[in-house]
């Protein structure tokens, strides 16, 4: 019963923090075609999506980190190569976070400054990556 709330929570932060990745690829991309300066509205909006990335997505990634590690000892899966593979892609998703979160602050802090090329495609990256880490999570290939 403890494993599976565990991996319940597991799953729901896993979602918030998937939920506030899209946010973000969706802020950068929406900005990247934004006149410069900004206006007061985007100014705004740009603040909104900072605090909720600092309330919300950061915790929920540093939730689905240590509730991840729990059920994975409590499943005894670390010599399994799937896992092995999953936490790599993981660490991409936890790196490409921190990246967007960067980015957001620089172009907040500067009016004319537009967000980097990657930021335009990180919608996609991310869909696809949580894609395959389903695949591996639920077939276990290897």
């Amino acid at each position: 019963m403890t494993y599976l709330l565990i991996k319940s929570f597991h799953v729901a932060s896993m979602v918030a923090w998937m939920g506030g990745m899209v946010l973000l690829s969706a802020i950068h991309l929406w900005l990247a075609r934004a006149q410069c300066p900004r206006t007061d509205r985007e100014t705004a909006v740009i603040a909104s999506v900072k605090r909720w990335d600092g309330r919300v997505t950061s915790p929920a990634m540093g939730l689905t980190w240590l509730l991840g590690i729990v059920a994975a000892w409590q499943g005894d899966w670390f010599t399994a190569p799937w896992l092995h593979a999953k936490l790599l892609l993981v660490v991409v998703l936890s790196a490409l976070h921190g990246m967007l979160s960067g980015a957001l602050r620089r172009t907040a802090a500067d009016p004319n400054r537009r967000p980097p090329a990657y930021a335009r495609h990180s919608g996609a990256i991310v869909l696809v990556i949580m894609l395959v880490i389903v695949l591996l999570v639920i077939v276990k290939p290897f």
